[in-house]
């Protein structure tokens, strides 16, 4: 059942607002995922909207089977029919049903990691190489790379020139794509341009998805790249509307494509666009948000925010600098011994380290 007043007065604004382009700027431990869940409820139960004309695109498998078990326990049997999945399954939908316009069969095979794996391997032995000279993960990540910048085989060779290990590297490619598109496979990448090229190529096909789906919610756009952002703006039309939510502060993904300029200049696509800021944060101490806040407002390009919790202080961040790792070490484990003295039993205590080589030091302290 759709109940508003659980909500703080800026989720109720992002729950009901009636903007065609909203984008939600939702500070860690603000709600997002329950602000999503009760638009969604909100649309089907107060606006009436059907629910098979709202997409809801997360980032995680994860993810999207929790947003479906919240829904489904708000909307019964209606929650079936609202479309909830991460941005790979929704493309594969998109091309089940309609790859046949590019020459393709519906019933082509998705490769997963282990399956490009097995392609590369065959590849290495046809082209008499060795996994030493280059790792599978490596030759995976130069194909990928390849493809989402949209580098043909005949221009992979051209940039290659005369380095023995870059033309290796490009017939690898070559072998690698000849064999999927003649096999009618696609690995995640292609998933994605495939759908992209798809809604380009075909107005019939575009204008069937954008009348499908008039609300469209897209969970953690901070990681949005640019090839998923392609996609979405295929899916935008004169009527249907856009959901956005996401934290330019979180942004984590960036090593993988993500670039935080689409979600900061995301009304320069989408306008007249309603900005909607979440910062009252619901896990967190006060101590703990303004370390938070002190240091990411060091941050030159981001939406303005500072989150704050009305829930009670319990202690204040403590700050220690020593001269080298051991000394760090020792130190954090006198601490745990000390909170541990105090009647805190260590299954209540973590630590956390940047990588893990740091964990040795730390390992041999305790």
């Amino acid at each position: 059942m759709f109940d508003i007043k659980k909500l703080n007065a800026s989720q109720q604004q992002a729950v009901e607002s009636h903007s065609q382009y909203l984008r939600i700027i939702a500070g860690a431990g603000s709600g997002k995922t329950l602000v999503l869940i009760n638009r969604i409820v909100y649309l089907i139960q107060k606006i009436g909207v059907a629910p098979r004309h709202i997409l809801a695109i997360t980032f995680t498998n994860k993810a999207a089977n929790e947003m479906k078990d919240r829904i489904a326990l708000a909307l019964k049997d209606q929650a079936a029919h609202v479309f909830i999945s991460t941005i790979h399954a929704f493309c594969v939908r998109i091309l089940r049903e309609d790859i046949g316009v590019l020459g393709w069969p519906r019933n082509f095979t998705v490769l997963d990691r282990d399956d490009q794996r097995t392609l590369l391997k065959q590849a290495y032995r046809e082209l008499n190489m060795e996994p030493q000279q280059f790792s599978y993960s490596s030759m995976r990540n130069y194909i990928s790379n390849n493809k989402v910048a949209r580098i043909s085989i005949d221009h992979a060779k051209t940039l290659a020139g005369k380095h023995p290990n870059e033309k290796l590297m490009a017939k690898v490619y070559e072998y690698y794509i000849h064999k999927c598109e003649t096999s009618y496979w696609l690995d995640f990448d292609d998933l994605l341009l495939k759908a992209v090229d798809l809604l380009k190529f075909s107005s019939h096909v575009r204008e069937k998805w954008q009348r499908r789906f008039e609300y469209i919610h897209v969970d953690e756009f901070q990681d949005v790249d640019h090839v998923q952002y392609d996609l979405l703006k295929l899916l935008k039309s004169q009527t249907n509307s856009f959901y956005v939510v996401g934290d330019p502060d979180q942004t984590i993904y960036t090593w993988r494509g993500a670039d935080v300029n689409i979600i900061l200049d995301f009304e320069k696509d989408f306008s007249p666009c309603e900005t909607i800021i979440l910062n009252e944060n619901y896990r967190s101490t006060p101590s703990i948000l303004k370390g938070a806040n002190a240091l990411i407002s060091n941050n030159k390009y981001r939406v303005a925010k500072d989150l704050y919790t009305n829930q009670k202080d319990v202690q204040k961040i403590k700050h220690v600098q020593l001269e080298n790792e051991t000394m760090e070490s020792q130190w954090i484990a006198s601490q745990l011994v000390e909170l541990n003295r105090q009647g805190i039993s260590y299954r209540q205590c973590a630590v956390l380290y940047r990588s893990n080589y740091l964990s040795r030091n730390i390992e041999k302290s305790l």
